[in-house]
């Protein structure tokens, strides 16, 4: 009886030393996977960076309306994804995901270490385009994706030197937060637009 109390519990701590093995690699799955969206069966990376869940691309769900590829140009989007009107992003991310308010960019600049150096961790990340060339790669991050902007009056500039992306944040009727990222710069913060131009939107996991 001994004997096999005491293979029984070798056989416990067997399982639980090879399970605890396994046990980084089980979080760090837990810290990075895809999602497809139902709506166009189109698949994003995610990443968890601190205690939220970022999608690791641009958005590029056809809005019907209040969504365009920049410069009317489906090639673009692939790489850069669309770019919304203000109104249109508020709906766009898919079931369980959703447009970041004001806060949660502010909770992401500052996991990515505050305003003044968070712009360069994204560019680090950038696989399209121009990655920032003193930038290092954290850990867990997400790329900027310059996918440029469109006026209100239709034009389009900047791709792959400079864009945005929507923040659920407004300043009134008119002008609405976002974030904008422009190549070489180490900073990143909100900033104000016009509801009527087009940028990027990036959706976060919700809760």
């Amino acid at each position: 009886m001994k004997k096999s109390h005491f293979m029984h519990g070798l056989r416990n701590i067997m399982t639980l030393v090879v399970t605890l093995s396994f046990l980084p690699m089980l979080l760090n799955a837990q810290d990075k996977g895809t999602i497809k969206d139902p709506r166009d069966g189109r698949v994003y990376n995610w990443v968890k960076i601190g205690t939220q869940t970022w999608m690791t691309q641009n958005l590029k769900f056809n809005a019907p309306v209040g969504s365009w590829a920049y410069n009317n140009d489906s090639a673009n989007e692939v790489n850069y994804g669309r770019l919304y009107s203000w109104k249109a992003a508020q709906t766009a991310c898919p079931k369980g995901w959703h447009l970041p308010s004001d806060k949660e960019w502010g909770v992401l600049i500052q996991s990515l270490g505050g305003s003044a150096g968070a712009g360069l961790k994204m560019q680090s990340m950038d696989t399209i385009g121009k990655a920032h060339p003193a930038a290092v790669a954290p850990a867990n991050a997400i790329s900027t994706l310059l996918g440029g902007v469109r006026h209100p009056d239709g034009t389009c500039i900047g791709l792959n030197s400079w864009g945005g992306c929507w923040s659920a944040g407004k300043v009134n009727d008119t002008i609405a937060n976002n974030v904008l990222f422009v190549h070489g710069s180490k900073e990143m913060g909100l900033s104000t637009n016009d509801k009527n131009a087009g940028f990027s939107v990036r959706c976060m996991k919700s809760k």
